[in-house]
């Protein structure tokens, strides 16, 4: 009874992450303002080397993200007090949110210059 408590409390506290996966990260809003000015093509070329970039954002997000459960899991176990210092990725998730928004802002401008 003792091991199966002990358990369900390392699990309750490897719960408490700040860190999200990229599945969980919605958009930025990014105005389509910006992207007036471009073409059709341009608006094209834009969106595909944002698009090509998202990709690896959202690998970054979700390696960090299950590094730092486990590291969550071992700081818990070993040393508690460590775990209110883990780092929540927000960087990365900001970035990735940025990178959605971007290609919603795009997507925004070509509907209004009626690209096909």
């Amino acid at each position: 009874m003792r091991i199966i408590s002990v358990l369900f409390l390392v699990m309750l506290l490897s719960a408490c992450s700040s860190a999200r996966q990229s599945s969980e990260i919605g958009k930025a809003y990014v105005s389509p303002v910006k992207y007036k000015n471009y073409s059709c093509d341009d608006l094209i070329k834009e969106s595909e080397i944002i698009r090509a970039r998202e990709p690896a954002i959202a690998r970054k997000v979700d390696q960090h993200y299950r590094s730092q459960k486990n590291t969550e899991l071992v700081t818990w176990l070993l040393f508690w007090p460590a775990a209110f210092w883990l780092d929540d990725g927000s960087v990365e998730a900001n970035r990735l949110a940025q990178v959605r928004g971007e290609l919603d802002a795009i997507r925004s401008a070509m509907m209004s210059k009626k690209c096909g």
